[in-house]
């Protein structure tokens, strides 16, 4: 198991008074520290492993007692890949499991949840691997849980008439949402192995999509540096790139990481119900 990095800031605060935000996926997981209106960043860590499964799981957990601490709130995002977004006016209940069979295949291992995304008037249906639900509710009983693509939605700073490909960079894989004014397109996760897999998806979002490459906005976060392969192969081809900066400020000594690196887990730390 890879840990990315890990930040440790001092604080005299109590746990009690702040929130833990959490994204669990099929190789990764991470977690924050935050104050209340996620301002301010205590602690933070991200581990990477071939498959995030149970005794991964437990093994990250032994090694950061914080976790066990009692918090104001406990946020969870889960970034697995089996989702279909419904616009509500489509949805029905009962039809949920069939929609992701009919998309996915069979998903008889995996729990199948719900969620309305009430801004964009989209009911998100999703699956998450059973045995990773089952953990995050013995060791995180109180958490709230979202989609990755609920989360996205829910902070949108990306709305262009022109169009958005909103990217979020992981080690082996990527989410993108593709919105254009007020409207969802596309969400979707994609593997990847090299920096051409990237670029041909967003070209293909462009060409479905009608986008042209000189004023589509292109919207970078996650692990992605401006001095990478993946973003120089970005610059030769979009006019418009610009990184999601997380809110927080880093505690010195850990300055070195980019704050886009972090937008994900600030994005779910300023979630609300």
């Amino acid at each position: 198991m890879k840990q990315v990095f890990h930040i440790l800031s001092d604080s005299t605060v109590n746990s009690s008074e702040k929130v833990l935000a959490i994204r669990a996926g099929e190789k990764h997981f991470g977690f924050a520290v935050t104050s209340p209106d996620a301002a301010e960043l205590y602690r933070l860590a991200w581990y990477t492993d071939a498959s995030m499964e149970e005794e991964a799981l437990q093994e990250i957990y032994k090694n950061h007692p914080e976790l066990s601490d009692s918090y104001a709130r406990i946020l969870v995002g889960y970034d697995h890949p089996q989702s279909v977004l419904v616009p509500q006016v489509h949805y029905h209940q009962e039809n949920a499991p069939q929609l992701l069979k009919a998309v996915y295949g069979t998903l008889d291992q995996d729990l199948l949840m719900t969620e309305y995304v009430a801004d964009w008037q989209i009911q998100n249906i999703y699956t998450v691997p059973r045995e990773t639900t089952e953990w995050i509710s013995r060791h995180f009983a109180t958490g709230d849980r979202w989609h990755t693509y609920t989360i996205g939605l829910k902070n949108t700073g990306f709305i262009d008439p022109q169009g958005s490909l909103a990217i979020d960079i992981r080690p082996e894989d990527f989410s993108l949402l593709v919105t254009k004014g007020n409207k969802l397109l596309l969400a979707q996760t994609y593997s990847y192995s090299n920096p051409a897999d990237v670029l041909y998806h967003l070209l293909d979002a462009c060409r479905q999509f009608s986008f042209t490459q000189e004023s589509v906005q292109v919207l970078l976060s996650g692990l992605i540096t401006q001095e990478s392969a993946l973003y120089r192969g970005l610059y030769n081809y979009f006019l418009h790139l610009k990184f999601r900066d997380s809110g927080w400020l880093l505690p010195e000594g850990d300055q070195q990481y980019p704050l886009h690196f972090f937008t994900s887990l600030n994005d779910l730390a300023r979630c609300v119900s």
